[in-house]
């Protein structure tokens, strides 16, 4: 018990008391809360039309489960949906509304309609998540529905009247439990949002922790959800506990299911499950990807099921040990309210503020505690614990409880009690419930991006970056992996219902781990040489938020980050001034360059144009429009010019190609396709040109290699392969000519800089994932002079400047 309160007190009750200090400490608010109140408003309406549709839906699964005499088939039926994370979900339907289909080139042209068809589309994905979880919980309800009333009833009353005075009063305290954790889970999501650009209360306060990198700000912000979140605990800890005093009537209903009923499975089962699962079959191009995958992402996805392996263990501990309170009398049991009001609000708040009182706690605690995989376990585990004790309140009856009673008159300890009692009697739904917070830990991303660490392996994390930025052949690889991955789970579930040895879930399990241990593994780097850093997390002067591009014209940077900002520095670190973007909203560029009349040309990504400004920061013209004819762009990615004032411009997202124009913008030729072969490209996100050689070298991210072409589009070589090895690449996002003819590669997926020859030869290898001096997080972009490398450390928010 010594050992539980020590856990609670670091993760649950300590970050609670710094965030009411922050918030009790605090003068006066930091944010519009004409722009943020309305949001949360919305998430609420959101959350609440979700969870009731969610109950609706999950009524009648529920209650043919809690009547099947076999109910294993049934209980992989709800669990299976939930093997698709949302946002896999979200994403295998957007494919419908990419830009390269005629529903997506109409709401590309539709702004208003376009936001209004998002916020539906992940309406609808919540909604085929949350009804399976939502037939869980009725299930137990309906045990207490007895059949033989209800057919008495038929003789007697109408269908409304059985509902009324019958159904309703015995399933209530399950129908508000069910609301109240469907309800707390959707307020705080945030992935699926994220994708579909719909602002909620999870997705603004991410945001705002990544424009200002301040604990106190957000906390600031979310300081009424704090409350939400502890009145919901509250009563989520009351009702929770009111519904398992409840006696079920009958052991099981007698009535038996229509066809109606089972029709109505079989539709959300097929909606849910097989519809996803064909939409990314059908839209498989090759087996290219899934032969990727091994050396891309084994390791993050070994590690993340590790680390989520962690936290359910960590989880199991505190759910049994907050449950044991209540066997310290009077004292235990008020100890009891606070744990487990305390865990519901950790499940309710939205896991950035989650993750950002962890972090807190962990810095003032020690600072060499809040990198490392231990504090992705650590808030994993705060955000499914409410989960895991929901599931062991339920699988306890007052039968359990009077045999434990005994063992104790007979001199049982608390830890002979479980192993000899609740284990054997339990020991099916533990498996079922191992499995299913597996499944959402797993999965888990606003508390992971807060608290992961740089270099540390993260399957999830990862995917949503595939998915932000359209690799669609990697990211339905990794979709289809992970629920194969899945799906072994659920027949190890399965395998547990029937009864079979304990160690069942294990063996699979180590299975799994074993069969995606392979991996290239990383050399180790040269020590770079740090000549000085410049920039932190904000949006004052020689601040960003997160940095995507970079060039240098003389000794003037310019640095563009995902606030639509532009920024001119001196190669010292000198603030010069800065200027916007007209338009934001639909996304931010990532490729920019100066052309030879000094002028800025930049790559307006997600409005599929190129944005011309002068040296002064006024736009002077603009060029292109979404279309995948020649001359039209998808997202643009990056600008090149030649000794002759051509112009290149690479883009992916169907296209994938390069368009030549002249000076004035017309279009004169393109070149390549998307795909993996010869003279195919996969997200092409930079280029530059050797004048001397004539030769234009692009990054072509997604196939992990440098294609060398001519300027007249004749494809001569390509430069490097998969991997982690020096002369190897993953994911190079930008490059840059050095004066002796070198190529200087940003790789995004190593974090790391090297240096080709024009052959392709590794010169050196700089660099590795962290936060200190010489260490990268998620680098984007790099530019060069004749002494040093200018590099976008984009993870860390700052400029560094090395010299090699």
């Amino acid at each position: 018990m010594i050992a539980f309160l020590f856990l609670w007190s670091l993760l649950f009750l300590l970050p609670f008391v710094g965030v009411i200090a922050d918030v009790l400490g605090c003068k006066e608010p930091v944010v519009d809360g004409g722009q943020f109140y309305p949001v949360a408003l919305k998430s609420l309406g959101l959350a609440a039309i979700i969870a009731m549709v969610s109950i609706v839906l999950g009524a009648i699964p529920g209650k043919l489960l809690a009547q099947s005499n076999k109910p294993t088939i049934l209980l992989l039926i709800l669990i299976v949906p939930l093997v698709l994370p949302r946002y896999v979900q979200y994403y295998a339907w957007s494919l419908l509304l990419s830009p390269t289909t005629s529903l997506g080139k109409f709401l590309s042209g539709h702004s208003e309609l376009a936001k209004v068809v998002g916020t539906a589309s992940a309406m609808i994905v919540l909604l085929l998540w949350y009804w399976p979880l939502a037939g869980l919980l009725l299930a137990r309800g309906w045990k207490n529905v007895s059949g033989t009333v209800l057919e008495a009833a038929n003789l007697e009353t109408t269908r409304r009247q059985r509902f009324m005075h019958i159904t309703f009063p015995l399933l209530w305290r399950n129908i508000v439990l069910c609301f109240a954790v469907c309800f707390i889970l959707v307020l705080s999501e945030f992935s699926t949002f994220h994708l579909a650009g719909v602002k909620t209360i999870g997705t603004q306060l991410a945001v705002l922790y990544e424009l200002t990198g301040s604990e106190a700000v957000v906390f600031r912000a979310g300081w009424p959800l704090l409350l939400i979140s502890v009145a919901a605990g509250y009563f989520l800890h009351r009702e929770l506990i009111q519904t398992n005093r409840t006696e079920a009537l009958t052991k099981r209903a007698s009535l038996k299911a229509g066809k109606t009923e089972w029709t109505i499975l079989g539709t959300l089962v097929f909606i849910s499950v097989i519809m996803p699962l064909l939409i990314l079959t059908i839209n498989v191009r090759g087996d290219h990807a899934f032969i990727n995958f091994v050396k891309l992402h084994s390791d993050e996805l070994a590690g993340s099921l590790l680390g989520s392996s962690a936290a359910v263990v960590l989880v199991c501990f505190l759910a049994y040990g907050a449950k044991k309170l209540s066997h310290f009398g009077r004292w235990g049991k008020a100890l009891r309210g606070i744990v487990y009001t305390s865990i519901f609000a950790g499940m309710l708040l939205p896991g950035s503020l989650v993750g950002i009182s962890l972090l807190k706690t962990a810095n003032l605690l020690a600072a060499d505690w809040s990198r490392g995989w231990w504090m992705v376990s650590a808030g994993q585990a705060v955000r499914i614990c409410g989960v895991a004790l929901i599931l062991l309140e339920l699988s306890h009856t007052a039968d359990d409880h009077h045999i434990r009673e005994m063992a104790g008159v007979d001199g049982a300890g608390a830890w002979s009690r479980f192993w000899h009692i609740d284990l054997p009697r339990n020991r099916h739904f533990i498996g079922a419930a191992f499995i299913l917070l597996l499944m959402i830990s797993v999965t888990e991303l606003p508390a992971t991006m807060v608290l992961l660490g740089a270099g540390v392996p993260n399957f999830a994390q990862r995917l949503l970056n595939q998915m932000h930025y359209a690799r669609d052949d990697q990211v339905i690889a990794s979709c289809l992996i992970l629920i194969s991955v899945f799906m072994i789970f659920s027949a190890a579930a399965v395998a547990l219902l029937k009864r079979t040895g304990r160690n069942q879930l294990f063996c699979l399990f180590a299975s799994v781990c074993f069969l995606m241990a392979g991996c290239d593994n990383i050399s180790d780097p040269t020590e770079a040489n740090v000549i000085r850093m410049f920039g932190k997390t904000g949006r004052g002067k020689n601040e960003f938020v997160y940095p995507r591009a970079i060039d240098l014209d003389g000794d003037t940077l310019y640095v563009i980050d995902k606030a639509g900002r532009i920024q001119k520095i001196s190669v010292d670190g000198e603030y010069r001034g800065e200027y916007h973007m007209p338009e934001i909203e639909a996304g931010k560029p990532t490729g920019m360059s100066v052309g030879p009349e000094g002028n800025l040309y930049i790559a307006d990504t997600h409005y599929h144009r190129i944005v011309v400004f002068d040296s002064q920061g006024k736009m002077i013209r603009e060029f292109g429009k979404l279309g995948e004819n020649d001359g039209e762009f998808i997202y643009p990615t990056d600008v090149a010019f030649d000794k002759n004032g051509r112009i290149f411009v690479s883009e992916y997202g169907g296209n994938d190609r390069i368009s030549v124009f002249d000076k004035d913008g017309c279009l004169l030729f393109c070149f390549g396709e998307l795909g993996n072969g010869k003279n195919q490209f996969s997200r092409p996100s930079a280029m530059c040109i050797d004048p001397l050689n004539e030769v234009l070298y692009i990054a072509d991210a997604c196939n992990h290699r440098i294609a060398v072409y001519t300027l007249e589009g004749e494809l001569v070589r390509y430069l490097g392969r998969l991997g982690g090895k020096p002369g190897c690449l993953r994911y190079p996002y930008d490059l840059a000519l050095s004066e002796k003819g070198d190529l200087v590669i940003c790789e995004y997926g190593n974090n790391r800089i090297q240096i080709l020859s024009p052959q392709g030869q590794s010169r050196g290898v700089y660099g590795r994932a962290g936060r200190n001096a010489g260490e990268l997080a998620y680098p984007w972009g790099v530019a060069v002079d004749q002494k040093y490398a200018y590099i976008v450390d984009a993870g860390n928010n700052r400029i560094q400047v090395w010299e090699f």
